[in-house]
């Protein structure tokens, strides 16, 4: 083997590397997230429903404000909603991927501060369409403060709670949950208590809801 051939062997070993890391990385936030358990516990008292809390058929998303494949769920998650309204609810959990996602944990919580005036629907979906906006910076509360501004909350009563120890712990126990469950990325999707692979677009997702609540 000549020395040209060993170059090139040991860039393409170099090269295959770069992308089985930036791939690992990656995948945390795909979509492709998976659960090994089943969840144990219905719609709880804490939960964020967007739906009917008797309904037939429950998805439950582990999520996270700062995953991009989360963002690109959001709206087909909402179309869902709306083309079930009686027998679908949809529960969001946090689960904030801190170690890649730097605002993660504290968008979460400007989701829970909004809850705090019944607003955190309308949080949940600013949040998502400014992702973009507000992922890269280096401290993103003044946005998040004029977001609550935006959807009408009490800017002041907003910042309070932001970063208070109650409302960071509320993301912190959705956080340990998933990390229990051995929750694997973003989003993750629980229908009637099972894992689910995510079906990635809105039809195939519509059928599956529609089959869960067909077997009802």
């Amino acid at each position: 083997m000549n020395q040209s051939t060993k170059s090139i062997l040991l860039w393409g070993a170099v090269i295959l590397g770069i992308v089985a890391m930036v791939w690992g990385l990656a995948s945390l936030g795909s979509g492709d997230g998976s659960a090994t358990t089943t969840l144990n516990n219905g719609i709880t008292d804490i939960d964020h429903v967007d739906g009917p809390r008797d309904a037939k058929v429950v998805l439950v998303e582990y999520s996270d404000f700062q995953c991009p494949a989360c963002s690109a769920m959001y709206p087909i998650v909402k179309q869902l909603a709306e083309a079930f309204p009686n027998d679908l609810a949809v529960i969001y959990r946090h689960y904030p991927l801190r170690s890649i996602h730097g605002n993660a944990q504290l968008s979460a919580q400007a989701a829970e501060a909004a809850a705090r005036q019944a607003s955190f629907w309308e949080m949940h979906g600013v949040l998502f369409n400014t992702q973009s906006q507000w992922s890269n910076l280096q401290d993103p509360t003044d946005f998040f403060v004029s977001l609550a501004s935006s959807i009408g909350l009490d800017t002041e009563q907003f910042k309070t709670e932001l970063t208070s120890k109650e409302v960071e712990n509320v993301v912190n126990n959705s956080y340990d949950e998933a990390s229990r469950m051995r929750i694997s990325g973003t989003p993750t999707f629980f229908l009637n208590g099972e894992s689910i692979q995510n079906p990635g677009s809105y039809t195939a997702f519509k059928a599956l809801i529609q089959s869960a609540i067909d077997a009802q």
